[in-house]
């Protein structure tokens, strides 16, 4: 097999892995970052969603949940502590699918979309955790510092 047709070859597979998880990262971040800045312009009423109150630890959880989806998915974009962002970014997405997207429990007419909903949402956890095992790739902040 020669050299150029060789898949364990550093450069074949450097080149397009480094072009896959920046795809990855980047075509994940926009959900988190919209859902980010969607709980900021409507604080009260994600501090009352999830804990039944606008006051008190509604809005400690609003506002981590808040950090966690804007400084994560800032943090995937710039392939700055892709790794770790990634694993807090699964665990908050393994609460928000168990808490939200609960289909067995929801009423028969929406069992359908929360079932889909719950679905999409494995399929993100399966994305994180490819970004989390490999890293942010050659395409990031973190590579261009160990470059440098």
């Amino acid at each position: 097999m020669s050299a150029s047709t060789d898949l364990r070859n550093q450069d074949n597979t450097t080149d397009a892995g480094a072009w896959v998880l920046l795809f990855a990262r980047l075509s994940i971040a926009p959900l988190f970052l919209y859902s980010g800045i969607g709980k900021v312009m409507a604080f009260s009423a994600t501090a009352a969603r999830l804990y039944g109150g606008a006051d008190g630890f509604g809005r400690f959880l609003a506002a981590g949940s808040i950090a966690v989806e804007l400084g994560c998915a800032t943090a995937l974009v710039l392939g700055l502590f892709a790794r770790q962002a990634a694993v807090i970014l699964i665990l908050f997405t393994i609460a928000a699918t168990l808490m939200f997207h609960n289909f067995w429990a929801a009423p028969e007419a929406q069992v359908v979309g929360q079932t889909i909903n719950f679905l999409k949402n494995l399929g993100l956890i399966g994305l994180l955790a490819l970004i989390a095992h490999q890293g942010a790739g050659n395409f990031a902040v973190n590579a261009a510092l160990r470059r440098a």
